[in-house]
């Protein structure tokens, strides 16, 4: 199994392409699960239509990436969670290259995904598994939530495809993401790879790659960190 990790729909940009030109081509066939949405966002398959059908701003940012390694939108297929049971999306990821799983909220997500009763056929499945943000992060057997508007910081169990490290998506040198970096690195004894927008993770068996601004931070780093965390929130960073 192959992972692409990432945080935004920019993966044909030159960070990343040089790499993925390898793996994806105009035979390849993709299927997105748009899973990560609220439920104050789409409540109904009118609703879902509204949001991902083909022409909507969601679906030409989604499919965009792909149709610059010649994948064209007839092998870009989907899975509606109000449409779809567990039969036709078993069917789905059994017959795609590529999974792509949609950021948004982690949570709802795999909550979803329980729903339709599709955990085992994604940790079975042999292709590429692709994800932006959250759907990067629920990859992993664990994984923290960096504090945003909208959650606070909380920790995660995933589907278990990758272990070992921890990702902190959407990466900036500020003082919310170098806090939960440093609480991640103390609780847990993991590595976090930090991921900025342009940025990610290719993984490939034992070949592990990072992609654009990607970086590594461990219990190492521990020192540096506070120090950086102190400077920002002094003023006195340089």
């Amino acid at each position: 199994m192959t992972h692409i990790l990432l945080n935004i729909n920019n993966f044909d940009e030159p960070w990343a392409y040089g790499t993925l030109e390898n793996f994806l081509n105009p035979d390849t066939k993709v299927l997105i699960l748009p899973l990560s949405y609220d439920d104050g966002w789409i409540n109904d398959a009118f609703e879902w239509k509204e949001k991902y059908g083909r022409g909507s701003a969601e679906y030409k940012d989604i499919v965009r990436p792909f149709r610059s390694y010649g994948i064209k939108d007839r092998s870009i297929r989907w899975i509606n969670y109000y449409e779809d049971d567990h039969e036709s999306c078993v069917r789905k990821i059994e017959e795609a290259d590529v999974l792509f799983f949609t950021g948004g909220y982690p949570g709802w997500m795999l909550q979803r995904l329980y729903d339709l009763g599709i955990m085992d056929a994604i940790r079975e499945f042999d292709g590429i598994i692709m994800g932006t943000s959250a759907g990067a992060m629920i990859q992993l057997d664990e994984f923290h939530l960096t504090p945003e508007e909208d959650y606070e910081f909380q920790y995660y169990e995933g589907l278990g495809l990758l272990s070992g490290f921890d990702i902190d998506v959407h990466y900036e040198e500020n003082l919310t993401h170098i806090e939960a970096i440093i609480r991640t690195i103390e609780d847990t004894g993991r590595a976090v790879i930090c991921m900025p927008n342009q940025g990610g993770v290719f993984i490939d068996g034992d070949h592990f790659e990072l992609l654009g601004g990607s970086f590594v931070l461990g219990s190492d780093d521990l020192d540096e960190l506070y120090g950086a965390y102190d400077a920002l929130r002094t003023g006195n960073y340089i």
